[in-house]
């Protein structure tokens, strides 16, 4: 390593003198390394550029290569690019690199700071922080730090999200082991006069509503079970909302009303605490406290988990994403630091690590070109640059926050617009229609699911009720090699065991038999009818109806007398009838004595 500055001649040892003594005809040096043989007064640059692919630099006793700006000296002699793109702060948002420099590029959204054209600034609306302090919520602007309170007498919020285009904002009370949600106040310039009003969640949580300007007025939607949420995160496209539950070890989801709720991961949880949305592209984040410290994700249906961030993790408290550079930031307030990652956990990097500045911190967001953070112990607010760390600065006087918790930046760019591939027909899902994870261009864009009690059939969009059903016994038929043959199907009458196909023959030979004796039956009854038509036609004195008003007459007291004659007699009148009685009581007889002789083979 060079120990002398650059107007210095270093001559062995540590020993400098100034450049002026080189080559001066006096040796300065112990062993005379300011005067070499043959190398004063030689200019080495006249000759090719003395080699150099830049600049070629003349000195007393020799010459070195130097590197115009934007390009680095890659040996002695050669210059290559640099790419000012590989330094993570170079700019805000795009950076494109050029042979020699480089340009900055902002997102839709933002344009570049006229006083710095690398940083990105949002053209619309103006960021506050969302806070919860266990006794209230509060909000802060970032503009002119002027504090509002949201809301009043809470016991012990802790995990806070909101719907920006809705206005509506949801937190958990640790205390009371609930979850609220309440509506922004109508005319409040940073916030949307549009109210959206839960109606329930699921069996272990409870939501209530109550108006900004009422704090104190709250609506229980829900009452069950208990539970313990310390991570909530609101998906603003697809209208659901997470939340991670350490008393039972799960991460679990509803819809905006409530109405369905789903546990979605149980399994291999310890200590989940902190969760992040991005349903822009169907993926969920959260983080683990336990034994092994960890990063998970997983698609917001539940599929695809997988560990991002195993190692020099400890208390891994809060998360956050930056949806713009497409990367996860995350606090770990035992091993006191602030480190970011890539969506799959590639490309880590620490933004901070100080004892003196992190001391515990529990809750992290990102906005721009800042990330913003709570501390217990300092009991304030902080912000420090995402890439590097530095310019850290405190949001809110030491000491002043009692118990901040968490904390999130209030801007329409947090939940940007999107595409929610559900919204026709719900995604013709039955009941919750899910955002799934884009892995590539091929990956489905939605996935049916059930709430809890229900099941998935088979075609994948419908729900159905999860009942319980015995399994039928098996037939099973007795071998030579079985002791106790088992019968499947045993005859009362008999006592005997009975084969299946036995009975399907019984029942075709009975039935071919009851319709022949029947139609054999019918053709004799045809026959006495037409005898008996055929008596009562030579007994009956025919009558002329072609007068109208006699026919009318005559046809009246016909009727009446045919109908007295009816009424009147009991037993047939005639040997015809009694002959077509006969018949018809045989042909009963038949019958029931045929279905008793079927029901006995049966």
């Amino acid at each position: 390593m060079p120990t002398c500055k650059g107007d210095e001649f270093e001559c062995g040892a540590g020993m400098c003198i100034l450049m002026e003594k080189v080559c001066d005809r006096h040796a300065d040096c112990p062993n005379s390394e300011d005067e070499p043989v043959q190398k004063c007064g030689i200019n080495e640059c006249l000759v090719d550029n003395g080699g150099c692919t830049h600049l070629c630099v003349d000195t007393p006793t020799s010459f070195h290569c130097q590197c115009r700006p934007g390009y680095r000296l890659v040996d002695n002699y050669t210059c290559d690019d640099i790419n000012e793109c590989d330094n993570p702060g170079a700019c805000s948002q795009s950076c494109i690199n050029e042979k020699g420099t480089f340009k900055c590029e902002c997102e839709e959204g933002y344009l570049r700071d006229p006083h710095d054209r690398t940083r990105c600034k949002a053209t619309e609306g103006h960021a506050s922080l969302l806070f919860a302090r266990r006794h209230d919520i509060r909000k802060i602007s970032l503009d002119h730090h002027e504090m509002t309170s949201i809301v009043n007498d809470t016991k012990s919020a802790t995990a806070l999200d909101f719907v920006f285009r809705t206005g509506m904002i949801f937190w958990s009370d640790s205390s009371e082991q609930k979850i609220y949600n309440t509506p922004f106040e109508p005319g409040t310039s940073d916030f949307l006069d549009h109210r959206v009003i839960l109606s329930s969640l699921h069996d272990f949580f409870l939501f209530f509503r109550a108006p900004i300007d009422e704090g104190s007025e709250r609506t229980i939607v829900i009452s069950n079970e208990v539970t313990m949420c310390d991570g909530l995160a609101v998906d603003w496209l697809y209208s659901h909302i997470y939340w991670t539950d350490t008393g039972k070890n799960t991460i679990e989801l509803a819809n905006y009303e409530g109405s369905m709720h789903k546990t979605l991961i149980r399994d291999s949880l310890d200590e989940p605490r902190a969760i992040a949305l991005n349903p822009l592209d169907g993926w969920m984040y959260w983080s683990d406290w336990g034994k092994e410290g960890r990063i998970e994700r997983a698609g917001l249906d539940g599929s695809h988990r997988q560990v991002i961030v195993s190692y020099d993790i400890r208390w891994p408290n809060g998360l956050t994403l930056d949806l713009v550079r497409k990367r996860l930031y995350w606090v770990d307030a035992k091993l006191n630091l602030i480190s970011s990652v890539n969506y799959d956990g590639s490309g880590r990097r620490v933004v901070l690590r100080s004892t003196e500045t992190l001391h515990h911190p529990f809750s992290i967001s990102v906005f721009e070109d800042f990330v913003y953070w709570t501390d217990w112990d300092k009991q304030a607010i902080f912000k420090a640059n995402k890439f590097d760390g530095s310019n850290v600065t405190a949001i809110t006087a030491i000491r002043m926050l009692q118990n901040p918790m968490v904390v999130h930046v209030y801007h329409p760019y947090r939940q940007p617009d999107g595409a929610n591939h559900c919204a026709a027909v719900n995604g013709h899902c039955s009941h919750l229609c899910l955002p799934a994870p884009q892995i590539n261009p091929r990956s489905p864009k939605i996935s049916c699911a059930c709430p809890d009690g229900l099941v998935l059939m088979k075609d994948g969009l419908m729900c159905t009720d999860q009942v319980t059903t015995k399994q039928p016994v098996t037939p099973t038929i007795a071998t030579e090699s079985t002791h106790k043959p088992t019968p499947v199907i045993i005859n009362h009458k008999e006592d005997r065991p009975h084969d299946m196909f036995d009975e399907a023959d019984s029942g075709v030979i009975a039935s071919v038999v009851i319709a022949g004796i029947s139609v054999f039956l019918a053709f004799a009854s045809m026959i006495v009818f037409i005898i008996y038509r055929h008596y009562l036609r030579r007994n009956v004195t025919s009558m002329n109806f072609d007068n109208p008003v006699y026919r009318k007459t005559t046809e009246d007291q016909f009727s009446l007398a045919k109908s007295h004659f009816q009424t009147q007699r009991i037993y047939p009148a005639t040997v015809a009838e009694e002959v077509g009685f006969m018949f018809y009581n045989i042909f009963m007889i038949a019958i029931v004595h045929l279905l008793s002789l079927h029901f006995d083979e049966l």
